[in-house]
């Protein structure tokens, strides 16, 4: 299920550059079952001692510009957020709160909801072309020098796809209860532009590599459906991974 929240304003929204955890402390806040909340915030849904919160959200969209000197970014509103989940729960809670809300902060910013749509259904298949909405990423914990250390990959490394798709397979059985018997899954870039669609994101003082742009992904709908609705890749929750069809 997907929604997009459009938001106004009687002045530019002004965020930090680095503003993922403020959209992702505004969902929370957003649900009304502030059990579910905490659930979904502290708790999540663990398979194999991997935890998922099975959300996603766009960047926010809209007209901006950037003062690198303050590190602040500013909206002209309105502006709009894609949010993505199969949990009907999460999406409905938070659009509800939000329609009877009358004012609501994002960060220090006052806004009020200006509209709330729902996404039609798309016919999924085994060959898709997309657009990410935020940043894809993916990555393992390795080994160095006998400490823990962070290893990103891109979309142009094989890497990236194993892992997406055993993040996918790990989601799948959350939801289903088994794994699919059609695991194929494959992402594939749209030409040589790796260094074009690279981000360097800062989440809570964590570095964080993912990857914008246009990619093609092959394999079982299924897949991509759960794709679709939890986002590509890791951290999802967190603001990443978020995409749509194109094409």
């Amino acid at each position: 299920m997907r929604i997009s929240l459009v938001f106004n304003a009687e002045k530019e929204i002004v965020l930090p550059i680095q503003y993922n955890h403020i959209v992702q402390g505004f969902l929370y806040n957003s649900l009304s079952d502030k059990s579910y909340s905490n659930f979904l915030h502290h708790t999540g849904y663990e398979i194999d001692n991997k935890v998922f919160r099975l959300f996603t959200f766009s960047r926010i969209l809209g007209s901006f510009r950037i003062n690198r000197t303050t590190e602040k970014i500013s909206f002209l509103p309105p502006v709009h957020i894609v949010v993505a989940s199969p949990l009907e729960q999460f999406i409905t809670d938070v659009a509800e709160t939000l329609i009877k809300s009358e004012t609501l902060f994002l960060g220090q910013n006052i806004l009020e909801i200006a509209g709330i749509s729902v996404h039609r259904d798309i016919p999924f298949s085994d060959r898709m072309q997309i657009k990410m909405l935020s940043p894809m990423v993916a990555y393992s914990t390795v080994m160095k020098d006998g400490k823990k250390r962070t290893e990103y990959y891109s979309p142009w490394n094989s890497g990236f796809t194993a892992i997406a798709r055993q993040n996918l397979l790990f989601k799948y059985q959350v939801l289903y209860g088994e794994l699919p018997k059609n695991q194929d899954f494959k992402i594939i870039p749209n030409g040589n532009q790796e260094r074009k669609f690279k981000v360097v994101a800062n989440y809570k003082g964590t570095i964080i590599e993912g990857y914008n742009g246009i990619y093609w992904l092959k394999g079982n709908p299924e897949l991509i459906r759960v794709a679709y609705e939890t986002g590509l890749g890791s951290k999802n929750s967190q603001g990443f991974g978020c995409w749509e069809v194109v094409g």
